[in-house]
């Protein structure tokens, strides 16, 4: 029965949307969030990269700011996804796609705040090139979510999402590499805990990210 009910709301759908346009204000505001995401990843990488003190609280700020401009954005979209009277894509997935972008941003801000209240005495070099992947992900996440409007030809959707599980899998290899390398080199447990903290969310950013990718196929399976 549920089965049923299941087919024809998908019945419904189909034939209203062969009757009314596809409203496709989402887009633009999707394609937003993926260029939001991409100054995160800027931006946070840039704080590795920078030792002048001073710099580096305007980059927290920055990160703060983003992660509040999608905080406002993702409430928009919710907003506007309950309204819509034709959706391009399922209302839940495009639910859960606005929650998975924002939880991007948000996990970007996270290792931020933790690196500006732990303080850590030295950042390991293994942090940048973790940074540099979450950057390099993040333009893939943009070049994915721009290919939304094009869902009938996903070969280039299909593509940028195995880089982002082959990037996922290259971040999971650094992170036990580092992991181990902390455990031999530094001696202030202390310390040993506010990098393994740091490191630890750094690896979140890419399971998220990696979180956009799943989405995304699973709209592209719906819609094929």
């Amino acid at each position: 029965m549920c089965q049923l009910l299941n087919y024809n709301s998908m019945s419904v759908n189909t034939f209203f949307q062969k009757l009314v346009p596809v409203d496709k204000k989402f887009f633009p505001m999707y394609e937003h969030f993926s260029e939001l995401i991409v100054k995160a990843a800027t931006a946070h990488l840039m704080i590795f990269n920078q030792e002048d003190s001073t710099l580096q609280k305007e980059l927290f700020k920055k990160l703060r700011t983003l992660r509040e401009i999608g905080d406002d954005l993702s409430e928009k979209l919710f907003e506007d996804i309950d309204k819509s009277f034709v959706p391009p894509f399922d209302r839940e997935d495009m639910n859960l796609l606005t929650t998975k972008l924002y939880e991007v941003i948000k996990q970007i801000n996270g290792v931020s705040q933790r690196i500006k209240l732990y303080r850590p005495k030295e950042i390991p070099v293994e942090y940048k090139d973790f940074a540099q992947l979450i950057l390099r992900a993040g333009e893939q996440v943009k070049l994915v979510v721009t290919e939304l409007r094009s869902l009938k030809k996903p070969n280039k959707i299909l593509k940028a999402c195995k880089r982002i599980n082959e990037m996922e899998d290259e971040a999971d290899d650094l992170y036990h590499a580092t992991i181990s390398n902390l455990f031999k080199k530094e001696k202030d447990a202390i310390e040993l805990i506010k990098q393994k903290e740091i490191l630890e969310n750094m690896e979140g950013i890419m399971d998220c990210i990696k979180g956009v990718s799943d989405i995304i196929k699973t709209i592209i399976l719906k819609e094929s």
